[in-house]
């Protein structure tokens, strides 16, 4: 296994993710791995389209691709949206966008495998090698992206087998350009185009379907040859882990994929003075305290449709100690086990354990950074006022 969390897939060119799960869709998709399913460590969500193209339409020199992501699961998630591409010779590539977790950069990216040659593209961005299941160049811009805005994604030969990719938001007319990979082919081929929504804490153990947040992505048809052709969809799928929070749907003019069905966003629990629930060091058994906001790992949660509040990385949970439900009783992180000291219900803007009947509360409303939380008698007060991802 690679790193526990891959920052960007091309740093794990995961061709046995979105390949090999694809081909599992409809024959033709290349070189068949090892399925996500099966390569998984841990249960996330994750879906695919499949596409095609009229009988008859020969290899393209450029294909555009459109996606528009309509619910943003928060910068804590760590999600990729992705078109996948084959060549008529050599190998494949995929280039997409990417939310990379707390405190990180997002990133569009573009990555071919088996090539050794690239260039950067605009201002700011940069090319790699990787390495992994596959070796390849991957080229990358550091940018933001915001929730509903269009980007359409132009893959482009540019001749002697140089392929670019540029990027424009359809929404601002911004426009940008990833770079330029050297292929082992001239032409792009109409089989093996796949787009796929990958949760890529994948590869972290503790990972589970209730922790991981909710998201929603609309891919346009893939278009060939500027517009001159047009993919259909030719089939969808979801990953057999967490299938029941997955779901794609074909719309006009493309599909939506959601996943982390039941789950909230990934963000910040916000209380007394603007403060949030902090999980200490993210360790078992660390207190639950009032913190300012870092946008830290310890700091974005996830309302799973278990009725948890899920911490992100270590499979933590915010817990009753000891299962204790008198007043005072201190609220801790602790494994996530569905016990009924874990559960809570977000209730008139409180956090209600339903096995104490009270609420998780900020004692004296004590509003300094490092205040130990607990649980005491629901009474609407403001050290008992919470905002939480939302749940859509």
């Amino acid at each position: 296994m690679k790193a526990l969390f891959p920052f960007r897939r091309a740093t794990r060119p995961a061709r046995s993710v979105a390949l090999a799960s694809a081909a599992v869709l409809a024959a033709g998709l290349g070189t068949a791995l090892t399925t996500a399913d099966t390569a998984a460590a841990s249960d996330t969500p994750g879906s695919y389209t499949n596409y095609g193209f009229p009988s008859g339409a020969g290899a393209l020199d450029n294909v555009t691709f459109r996606t528009t992501v309509t619910k943003d699961a928060g910068p804590g998630s760590r999600i990729f949206w992705s078109h996948q591409f084959d060549f008529t010779a050599g190998s494949s590539g995929y280039t997409g966008m990417q939310s990379n977790g707390p405190g990180q950069e997002r990133t569009f990216l573009f990555s071919i495998w088996d090539a050794d040659e690239a260039k950067p593209g605009s201002e700011g961005s940069y090319c790699v090698d990787f390495g992994g299941e596959g070796v390849g160049k991957s080229c990358r811009l550091r940018t933001d992206w915001k929730e509903g805005d269009t980007f359409r994604t132009r893959l482009a030969h540019e001749g002697d087998r140089w392929f670019g990719v540029t990027v424009t938001n359809e929404t601002t007319g911004a426009s940008f350009k990833l770079g330029s990979i050297r292929a082992g082919s001239t032409r792009i081929s109409t089989g093996g185009m796949v787009d796929w929504t990958e949760y890529f804490e994948w590869n972290n153990p503790k990972a589970s379907c209730d922790d991981q947040p909710y998201s929603q992505a609309r891919f346009g048809l893939p278009e060939g040859d500027d517009g001159a052709v047009t993919a259909s969809v030719a089939s969808t799928r979801t990953s057999t882990s967490c299938a029941s929070r997955s779901q794609v749907d074909r719309v006009d003019g493309g599909t939506v994929q959601t996943n982390g069905i039941g789950n909230s966003l990934r963000g910040p629990v916000t209380g007394l003075g603007g403060k949030v629930v902090d999980g200490s060091r993210n360790v078992s058994g660390d207190p639950a305290i009032l913190y300012g906001p870092t946008g830290g790992a310890n700091q974005a949660w996830t309302l799973g449709g278990d009725g948890a509040l899920h911490l992100a990385d270590n499979g933590l949970c915010l817990d009753l100690k000891d299962g204790g439900t008198a007043n005072g009783t201190p609220v801790i992180l602790w494994d996530c086990s569905g016990a009924a000291n874990q559960q809570w219900r977000y209730e008139n803007g409180t956090l209600r354990n339903p096995v104490s009947g009270r609420c998780l509360d900020v004692p004296d409303g004590n509003a300094a950074d490092g205040t130990p939380l607990a649980v005491w008698d629901c009474d609407g007060a403001a050290n008992q006022k919470w905002t939480v991802p939302a749940t859509p």
